[in-house]
């Protein structure tokens, strides 16, 4: 499905469990596929007294981070109480239109398909009886980009009413130029009689549009303080100091360098830095030595671009002399405005008088460049190993960072830190704490893992460079690490099959009825060599041992694990079903389908390892094995405890992997008498497998049901097109507060599961498109941000590691998106674009910036609002957390239904 492009006007710079996580994958588009809306409904505040501004900024001020408290207050009332700024707009006077009535016809508006809105829209947009209205009106039709609504905007420009003037130069924004060129003699005209409630916008719009002859009120307005502090309609900042340069030829701007006004000098350091060019050394040099630091931080990101000798020394003399807070600040702009490779280049400012402030002042650069993952930084890196020479924890961090970027080159240096024991590397007097610990490793090895992943043509190599130091480091320890055993599979090494068959089939003794002390080492171990195993296509006759390892008489149900004597024994075998059962959906082979079954249904069996059993089968199982999965949820007609378990589990494998034309008949399960986490299952079954037109009717027509409501969004947010899902929001503004919250909860414990499979069907592109599209809804006066907030921090906080059988890391993520977004399918580029700024991919959107085509420009839209995020105050449910596949868990802490 097509993700739109981000709306954006110029700009600056675990188990599953009940309420808990689960995993989902599925199929789109499928068959009968829904047309998709274009467009969005809109929820924003208008006001004819500053609307659309932040809170105050000083003197022009655009410096990131420089927002007060105060500020960002302001900003989220004005977004979120909108109606009050209006009142305050319009005091005295008199609406020519019932109030109430424009309260309906918003909502009813709201709740048709985009194309029957759009008319709507267009002819409340003629209309100057009703401003609030005519607003929206803009509003909708710039979100939507709508080509006959954009002369009803240019016309808005000549109102009477400088509210409604200021909110039609923002919705211009949405268009752009060359769009909205059309409407410079409007503007230029209501710029002569503006005043503060629409001059700023006015302005802006001007400078979007490059209109040069502008060019004196829109400074006079920067260093007013006002233009910077322009919001978009939607509440996120407008203002992009890069386009109001683009008023004026360079050469121009750079007389300003000199100017009274330390925003100026702001505006000229950071325009010029960002060209690269050497012409403005001399300019960049005085400007690094300004006394405001937010001055010469702008500038030292240009002295970092151009990069030679002449420019070299004063970048590192300013770095030298800042203090630990100007430091910061001059890395953070080196970094924002650079990239990964201005923070390498910095490393050759630290400071090596003590070794507590190198130590400092390297981790700071070396944390920095893990949050940005720039993939430019690679080269600087490799460099950096290659002449510096640096103590082996800098050499580490430096080939994660490589690797973290998807480069090859990290495989050697990640290789050597794999053989070195940390008790023999490091000291108790230099680096204590890192003898205390076998992290690095543990982190080389997940990181080679990703490599192999990411990298399938270059395995051979990655296998010589790296398998046979893997094989020293899990045979020198007492127990071999999960992620070791990773890297071996992922890279195909033949040399550790016969490990893992011996690993994943211990001699040792089951634990007998009674015994009591710490969990057996082997049979932890056997867990994790039993996934592996699976995933290198090999023991299936120990995987299916090792499933039904339980002698018959054994009751290993959670609840027999907390009498007497059970507990050991009961969590041995859980650990070899749950491992097994994640070595038949690693391996994906149907003829596990029958024994995976078995197990399922049998009570007396461990219900984590049946629950996991169930997640296998989705790798495992045939279209027409699907389609019995189905029977086997609706024949379950019993209400105890342990039919519903089963209709649950079952419910997991469908949601990975449901059958379109199979998942449809799960419509039953949406009824009152249900179960309500059953329902909530059944929702994100239904919706994972994408909902076809003939499906919408019926779920549609549950949302009047409020004990229902919640089941039938969550599958429409989940599994319709955005068009859809915006309807389906829209129908919460007649429903009191605790019922959005109860969608919300149940939407955010959808998430903590990405496979490949998610990404490939292009679930994850719909459900960011559903999200992006929620966000201009409004329900009672809100606009609807809390889906985009959700699914982005959710998805950020659960790809960070491998979390079982298919699942994705950030890595893994990453390297996909940065693949179709160098591509030339304009769909697969669009989406890519819009989940990197989902999930804050910094440095990759920063490297893409760069690119010639329509990518560049859509990688800087996204960088801009990652970089400048919108205020928001809404109270989120607590993130689910990601599962630890390779985990076992002590049985008091465990829940077992599955959710």
């Amino acid at each position: 499905m097509q993700m739109p492009e981000p709306h954006s006007p110029p700009h600056s710079p675990t188990p599953r469990i009940p309420g808990g996580p689960i995993r989902h994958a599925a199929k789109w588009p499928p068959d009968d596929d829904v047309p998709t809306g274009g467009g969005a409904p809109a929820g924003a505040s208008y006001s004819g007294g500053g609307g659309g501004m932040r809170g105050g900024a000083d003197d022009g001020n655009f410096r990131r981070g420089a927002f007060k408290p105060i500020a960002i207050l302001v900003a989220v009332v004005l977004v979120l109480g909108g109606g009050v700024a209006i009142f305050m707009g319009v005091k005295g006077e008199q609406s020519k239109v019932n109030p109430a009535q424009v309260a309906k016809e918003k909502k009813e508006i709201q709740l048709l398909p985009m194309a029957e809105q759009l008319p709507k829209w267009r002819e409340w947009a003629k209309r100057d009886d009703e401003r609030h209205m005519q607003q929206e009106a803009f509003a909708r039709l710039g979100w939507a980009k709508d080509k006959e609504g954009l002369p009803l905007i240019i016309a808005g420009i000549a109102s009477p009413d400088h509210g409604v003037r200021g909110t039609a130069a923002q919705a211009l924004h949405e268009y752009g130029s060359p769009a909205a060129d059309g409407a410079k003699p409007a503007l230029l005209t209501a710029l002569k009689d503006a005043t503060n409630a629409d001059r700023p916008q006015i302005s802006w719009a001007l400078a979007v549009l490059h209109e040069a002859s502008a060019w004196d009120t829109v400074l006079s307005e920067y260093k007013a303080g006002r233009i910077s502090s322009v919001t978009r309609l939607d509440g996120f900042r407008a203002f992009d100091p890069e386009e109001m340069a683009k008023m004026i030829p360079l050469d121009k701007l750079a007389e300003l360098a000199g100017d009274e006004s330390e925003s100026v000098r702001q505006l000229v350091a950071t325009t010029l830095s960002r060209t690269g060019d050497a012409k403005w050394t001399n300019v960049l040099i005085k400007l690094v030595q300004d006394k405001q630091i937010e001055v010469a931080r702008e500038a030292s990101v240009g002295l970092g671009k151009i990069a030679n000798e002449a420019s070299m020394k004063p970048l590192l003399d300013a770095l030298g002399k800042a203090d630990k807070a100007n430091r910061q600040k001059f890395l953070e702009a080196l970094r924002d405005g650079i990239g990964g490779r201005g923070l390498v280049l910095a490393i050759k400012s630290v400071s090596h008088e003590k070794a507590e402030t190198e130590k400092f002042q390297m981790k700071q650069i070396f944390d920095m460049l893990r949050d940005l993952e720039d993939p430019r930084s690679a080269e600087a890196l490799v460099d950096y190993v290659a002449k510096d020479a640096p103590k082996p924890h800098w050499k580490t961090e430096a080939g994660m960072r490589i690797a973290e970027v998807g480069d090859l080159r990290a495989a050697p240096i990640l290789a050597w830190r794999l053989r070195e024991d940390p008790l023999k590397l490091y000291n108790d007097i230099d680096w204590p704490e890192l003898r205390r610990d076998d992290n690095e490793r543990v982190y080389a090895a997940r990181m080679l893992a990703d490599l192999a992943v990411i990298n399938v043509s270059a395995r051979a190599q990655i296998r010589k460079d790296a398998e046979d130091a893997a094989l020293f480091w899990i045979k020198d320890k007492p127990q071999p690490h999960s992620n070791g055993m990773r890297f071996l599979v992922a890279v195909e090494s033949a040399k550790v099959v016969p490990l893992l068959k011996e690993w994943a089939d211990p001699k040792d003794e089951l634990p007998k009825i009674g015994e009591t002390g710490n969990f057996p080492m082997s049979w932890t171990t056997a867990q994790s060599a039993l996934r592996y195993l699976g995933w290198a296509k090999d023991g299936f006759p120990i995987l299916e041992r090792q499933l039904n390892r339980r002698n018959p008489k054994v009751d290993a149900s959670w609840e027999s694990l907390f009498q007497g004597g059970m507990t050991i024994l009961g969590m041995t075998l859980r650990a070899l079903g749950y491992g097994a059962a994640d070595g038949f959906a690693q391996w994906g082979d149907p003829k596990a389908y029958p024994v995976l079954v078995k197990h399922i249904e049998n009570p007396l069996e461990n219900e984590q390892s049946r629950s996991e059993a169930c997640f296998a089968l989705s790798w495992v199982a045939t279209d027409a094995q699907m389609k019995e999965v189905v029977a086997k949820v609706k024949d379950t007609a019993k209400s105890d405890d342990k039919a519903k378990f089963l209709r649950g589990c079952y419910l997991e494998t469908l949601i990975h992997r449901p059958v379109t034309e199979a998942t449809s008949g799960l419509i039953d399960l949406l009824q009152p008498n249900v179960d309500i986490e059953v329902r909530h299952q059944a929702a994100r079954a239904i919706g994972m497998g994408g909902i076809t037109r003939a499906m919408i009717p019926q779920i549609f027509e549950k949302l009047k049901d409020r004990s229902l409501k919640t089941d039938a969004a969550l599958a429409i947010l989940l599994g319709a097109d955005a068009d859809w899902a915006m309807r389906a929001i829209a129908t919460y503004n007649d429903e009191d507060a605790a019922v959005i919250e109860e969608l919300k909860e149940a939407y955010n414990q959808t998430f903590s599961y990405w496979s490949d499979r998610n990404y490939d069907n292009g679930d994850i592109a719909r459900w960011v498109d559903n999200a992006e599209a929620a966000g201009h809804v409004k329900v009672r006066d809100a606009l609807q941000d809390w889906p985009k907030m959700l699914l982005s921090r959710n998805m950020m906080e659960s790809i960070e590691i491998d979390n079982g059988p298919h699942s994705m890391t950030r890595v893994q993520l990453r390297a996909k998106l940065v693949a179709d977004a160098k591509g030339q399918n304009d769909l697969k580029r669009s989406s890519a674009i819009a989940v990197l700024k989902f999930i804050k991919e910094k440095g990759v959107l920063m490297s893409l910036r760069g690119e010639q085509g329509p990518v560049g420009e859509l990688a800087r839209k996204a960088f801009f609002e990652v970089m400048n995020p919108k205020p928001n105050a809404e109270t989120l449910p607590s993130a689910p957390k990601a599962d630890n596949k390779d985990a076992v868990p002590t049985p008091g802490g465990v829940k077992v239904v599955p959710h």
